[in-house]
């Protein structure tokens, strides 16, 4: 697994102990699963033959981001809104465990879905895009799923996008701020939140995953599975545009492409505009704000991932800010 300041390292008594509890059956093999730099997670192999994850949160008392306060929680809520709402195919979450008798941090034990993610199949150029194709009409299928109020479950949820942007945003400041660092792109990033609030006041409240890069999802034998959807929030649908085509690092107008795959299925089309530009820059702000701030609590300065985040978040920030 990676590297990461904030992952829980559970015994194998544990992981036992913890099957035998939820009365799943014995335990014959545990290994480390997967690339998250934030939980921990274990592939675990029953008597029986049947397979398991078990995905566990940062132990207590680990400096983790506001937001990032029982994200495990809200991960679970994700699931059940797909499973719920849409057809897309995601784990089904068997035993969610936030007692911390056992094991001494929230978990929950989900499905085993066989597959490899996106990056490492070798797909012909062909058979890339169409993965793609269905990995945006994915969001188009959550896009359909309305709240009235918008945010992160685990950190209060605002009466507009405006509000909650701002709050969330503010945290990441502030947690900046209690590391003991300054974030000056951040306060100014905040400043053009304040500049376009009737705009934000205007934007629809829906399910937004903010992370389905090609790393949460799996492909296996044609069909593709979305998991990890933990950092989701009530939002801005443009946000999930962030994650294709060109990146994270180029305006939305360089994504007509997949812009147009998009409003092919979408019930609410997202035309190219002035707005969904500053709409989109300002959700690729938030992200470098994320990317700037977590680096201090997951890496120390000569790893690798922090010096990646510092580079990510300047050429994010340098982008947006062009645009706002």
């Amino acid at each position: 697994m990676i590297k990461s300041k904030t992952k829980y390292e559970a015994s194998l008594e544990e992981i036992r102990e913890l099957f035998s509890f939820h009365k799943l059956g014995s335990v014959t093999d545990i290994s480390p699963l997967g690339n998250g730099e934030f939980n921990s997670a274990y592939k675990v192999v029953l008597d029986d033959g049947q397979k398991y994850v078990l995905k566990i949160a940062p132990p207590e008392g680990a400096t983790v981001l506001t937001y990032e306060k029982n994200m495990m929680e809200s991960e679970v809520f994700w699931y059940k809104m797909m499973h719920e709402n849409t057809d897309i195919l995601c784990p089904v979450v068997y035993v969610s465990d936030f007692s911390q008798n056992i094991i001494k941090s929230n978990c929950f034990i989900m499905q085993m879905m066989e597959g490899e993610p996106l990056w490492a199949v070798k797909f012909s150029d062909r058979e890339y895009e169409n993965v793609q194709k269905q990995k945006i009409e994915m969001l188009t299928k959550i896009h359909r799923i309305k709240n009235d109020k918008f945010g992160y479950r685990q950190s209060g949820l605002h009466d507009t996008w405006y509000d909650a942007l701002k709050s969330m945003s503010g945290n990441l400041v502030k947690d900046c701020k209690s590391l003991g660092y300054e974030t000056t792109d951040g306060e100014k990033f905040i400043s053009y939140i304040d500049k376009h609030v009737k705009l934000l006041r205007s934007v629809p409240c829906r399910m937004v995953n903010f992370d389905l890069w090609d790393s949460n999802v799996l492909y296996n034998d044609g069909k593709i599975c979305w998991i990890d959807p933990e950092r989701g929030f009530w939002g801005d649908p443009v946000a999930d545009f962030i994650t294709l085509g060109t990146g994270q690092k180029a305006p939305l107008s360089t994504k007509q492409k997949e812009l147009d795959i998009y409003n092919e299925t979408a019930t609410e089309k997202i035309v190219l505009s002035k707005e969904t530009e500053v709409r989109y820059a300002l959700a690729v702000c938030y992200l470098a704000l994320i990317e700037e701030v977590e680096k201090y609590v997951r890496y120390e300065p000569d790893e690798p991932n922090y010096i990646r985040n510092t580079s990510d978040a300047r050429e994010m920030y340098d982008m947006a800010f062009a645009i706002l």
